[in-house]
């Protein structure tokens, strides 16, 4: 399917054809606007005419210099549940992207969610299918996070907060790819790799083999691999997880929307199935009854239809057929994770390091 986001990314960013050159040379001036501007801010905060707020409790913030695609989200709740081993209080605070509510808005108290996806974005309400201590919501960070101290959070971590710099930190870390560019909208990067300075680790995101060359920055720097790990299924809202290796040999069409899909499609196939129809929207699509028609005609003849987690949240209330539709569910593989994670207790103070 197409879409203005798609076109970017496939089209415009990738310089592809001689459309693809105009429209990254028209965009040229924008970009160059959008870096002086970003220049500008960190300058501010850099000097001291913007000042970030302190919370009460550790922050810790996951990010990346580009927009979408290097598995912030599911870093996000690697890192959650790790700290949240040994028993501290752990929150998770994000913007809800996508979602339509302005105020702080309480997503789940570790008890699954209470707030509809139209609300708070679908990857709060996954967040919260998914871990069981408090995810909240907010436009203003710091805002998120005091509400989640008042639930009784002793840290918390933000999906997707380099650039939200209006809340201090106690440890970042930042995601990266082999994607490259310039600024938006010419572009998919939101910050130059100079930025990395302001890093306390960083993290390669790398397909399962792949070596990137190592960012240019004198940060602890770790690689990562997304593996997907299992399949999980809706049943009347309540997710099951079943075994991966049900993919194998199974005919199979692919539903999702999300940033870069490549790395989903390469995913079901290396499980053995065999991926048949592709239906493609951009990022945070909201489901519709047209959709999911569109989608239960063009899916009569095969055994699964694979989406993504932060998609099951949207599609799961449609009538599919009872077991045809499941998500693949995405890990985060670090070779020296026990290392990351005692970096962060020991930058933000928690006791009970591994």
């Amino acid at each position: 399917m197409g879409s203005v986001e798609q076109s970017f990314r496939d089209i415009v960013w990738a310089r592809r054809g001689v459309r693809g050159w105009a429209a990254w040379l028209a965009l040229q001036p924008a970009s160059a606007l959008f870096g002086t501007a970003v220049a500008a801010r960190n300058l501010g905060y850099r000097i001291g005419l913007l000042r970030a707020a302190r919370a009460s409790i550790p922050v810790v913030s996951v990010g990346n210099l580009s927009v979408g695609g290097t598995g912030k989200t599911p870093m996000t709740l690697w890192l959650a549940r790790r700290l949240a081993e040994d028993g501290t209080r752990v929150g998770i605070v994000l913007r809800g992207y996508s979602g339509a509510a302005r105020e702080v808005t309480i997503v789940s108290n570790g008890y699954g969610p209470h707030a509809p996806v139209e609300a708070v974005g679908d990857e709060a309400v996954m967040l919260a299918k998914c871990f069981t201590g408090a995810v909240v919501t907010a436009r203003k960070r710091v805002d998120g996070v005091r509400a989640a101290t008042q639930l009784g959070c002793q840290v918390v971590v933000l999906d997707d907060g380099f650039q939200h710099r209006a809340l201090a930190r106690d440890f970042d870390l930042v995601l990266v790819s082999g994607r490259g560019g310039g600024f938006l909208p010419a572009g998919p990067m939101r910050e130059p790799s100079t930025a990395l300075g302001r890093a306390d680790a960083v993290a390669v995101v790398a397909k399962s083999g792949e070596e990137l060359p190592a960012p240019p920055t004198d940060k602890p720097v770790f690689r990562v691999v997304f593996q997907a790990r299992a399949l999980v299924e809706s049943d009347g809202g309540h997710w099951r997880v079943l075994p991966i290796s049900a993919l194998g040999g199974r005919r199979v069409a692919a539903v999702c929307g999300i940033a870069d899909p490549t790395p989903f499609y390469t995913a079901i196939r290396q499980w053995d199935a065999e991926l048949g129809e592709i239906f493609e929207y951009a990022d945070h699509h909201p489901y519709t009854a047209t959709d999911w028609q569109t989608i239960a005609r063009g899916t009569r003849d095969v055994d699964m239809i694979v989406t993504t987690e932060k998609d099951l949240v949207k599609l799961e209330r449609f009538p599919f057929a009872k077991g045809k539709l499941v998500a693949l569910r995405i890990e985060p593989d670090i070779p020296d994770g026990d290392t990351l994670l005692r970096m962060v207790r020991d930058r933000a103070g928690l006791k009970g390091a591994p």
